[in-house]
């Protein structure tokens, strides 16, 4: 069973020639977005990014950092973390993507912000940094910001995001030959590995949006309870059955 879509806004890389992603019913706006940025606790950033130059390019490793990044982020910007939840895409045309939308259970607004797992391999964490900030404005400023125009560029102030990262174009993230390469080799090894389960599958984007513009979001349902439950939801509690098994 799905919940309909409301609304998506993204980020895509200069390369790209697809056409802006736009729904078209409106979400409803966020009115956190005139809240301040809290305020950035400077060791947590110098751990990540410790942390973020020692893995090297290791999804193992680099997945959950980009998790911790986020979790700072979104705190940072005022917003529910249990609102606006972090998933993964394995695209080249786009880094990162934010669906906007309210949610049909609790009429809450509510976000899903993608990254790119090429993102995750980046060398340079600033562009995790400007990466992330730049799809959380999109979610402080609400859904008009696809345009990236005057409430999102507001935004962009509040949580300071890098300049490079303000447009809607990522200038030149996937023309870097070098990096390129390092990208087409961690590909060519995990495809010798077979299907991998460093990435969780339940928050890969296509799982949980079925169509980038007017698409489904995907719900499953407890067949006992009848509890319906989103991608996000359904991997929180198989992690906790993981976890408890483990104990």
């Amino acid at each position: 069973m799905r919940l309909g879509a409301r609304r998506l806004v993204c980020m895509r890389a200069a390369r790209s020639t697809a056409p802006r992603a736009v729904a078209s019913t409106s979400a409803r706006v966020d009115r956190r977005r005139r809240v301040r940025a809290r305020a950035f606790s400077t060791d947590d950033a110098v751990d990540i990014e410790r942390e973020w130059r020692a893995t090297s390019y290791d999804l193992s490793k680099r997945w959950p950092l980009i998790n911790k990044l986020y979790d700072l982020e979104v705190r940072r910007a005022g917003l529910d973390p249990a609102r606006y939840r972090l998933g993964w895409h394995g695209a080249k045309s786009y880094v990162g993507i934010t669906y906007l939308y309210d949610d049909d259970r609790t009429g809450e607004a509510r976000g899903d912000v993608f990254v790119s797992k090429y993102l995750a391999l980046d060398p340079e964490f600033a562009n995790a940094v400007g990466c992330v900030r730049h799809e959380l404005a999109h979610a402080l400023a609400g859904p008009t910001s696809v345009d990236h125009g005057v409430e999102f560029l507001h935004a962009c102030e509040t949580l300071d995001v890098p300049a490079a990262w303000r447009e809607e174009k990522t200038g030149a993230f996937y023309s870097r030959p070098a990096t390129q390469l390092m990208w087409a080799k961690c590909d060519a090894e995990e495809m010798l590995r077979g299907k991998s389960d460093v990435l969780p599958e339940l928050l890969f984007e296509r799982n949980v949006w079925d169509a980038p513009v007017n698409g489904d979001r995907t719900v499953f349902k407890d067949d006992e309870s009848g509890v319906m439950l989103d991608a996000f939801e359904m991997y929180d509690l198989v992690r906790a059955e993981e976890e408890a098994n483990a104990r």
